[in-house]
């Protein structure tokens, strides 16, 4: 029996952002590595909490969309610590990056200062075309989607339409009203990940200081 192929899709912003606040505390500030995690290893274990419903699922893709951050408008820092976080990932052959400047526009400090806030824009629209064109060209068996944006619905859909398994994988929040992705007509299967799952795959690594 060949193996089942599984790509996962990670939304990065909403898997860290969301860990972050989920585990850490507002105050004291948490650091700025708080809610990162491996991408290999986070995938990894969306591989293998499958497993015990198909022994032959294989690992064949990571991909990780996220925004990124434009010098002259963000911090020195983010872009610093994202450009060699990027370089880190980009050691793994498994992983693929796909990211976009972030856009910017003017907001208040409560001091009434101004700066650059910066938002995503466009980066579910890669990865919900990702999801329809992998499907359409049989690049995948299964695809794990680790976000809860409901605009990836209909990419969600389009894969079942053409006959492939669909999961997703959200950090478990017991405060949280709206509950992982669905879609009509199919019982999606959501893998509910807590603070264990978290300890797993997390990544404390300061990317601002010297990596070993």
């Amino acid at each position: 029996m060949p193996p089942t192929r599984v790509v996962v899709f990670i939304d990065y912003q909403n898997v860290q952002y969301t860990a972050r606040g989920l585990f850490w505390p507002e105050d004291p500030p948490p650091p700025r590595t708080a809610g990162h995690v491996d991408p290999v290893r986070f995938a990894e274990l969306l591989c293998d909490l499958g497993r015990d419903r198909d022994p032959t699922r294989v690992l064949a893709g990571v991909r990780v969309y996220r925004g990124q951050p434009v010098a002259g408008r963000s911090r020195d820092n983010a872009v610093r610590f994202f450009d060699r976080q990027v370089a880190h990932w980009q050691q793994e052959d498994t992983i693929e990056l796909r990211s976009r400047p972030l856009r910017y526009h003017r907001a208040a400090n409560p001091d009434g200062s101004e700066y650059w806030a910066g938002r995503e824009k466009g980066v579910d629209v890669m990865l919900a075309l990702d999801i329809c064109v992998g499907a359409r060209s049989n690049s995948y068996d299964i695809a794990v989607v680790a976000s809860a944006d409901t605009d990836l619905i209909p990419a969600l859909e389009d894969a079942v339409s053409v006959g492939k398994w669909v999961e997703t994988a959200t950090w478990q929040d017991p405060d949280q009203i709206r509950g992982p992705l669905r879609i009509r007509g199919f019982n999606l299967w959501n893998h509910y990940l807590d603070h264990s799952h978290f300890d797993l795959v997390r990544d404390d690594t300061d990317y601002l200081e010297p990596l070993p």
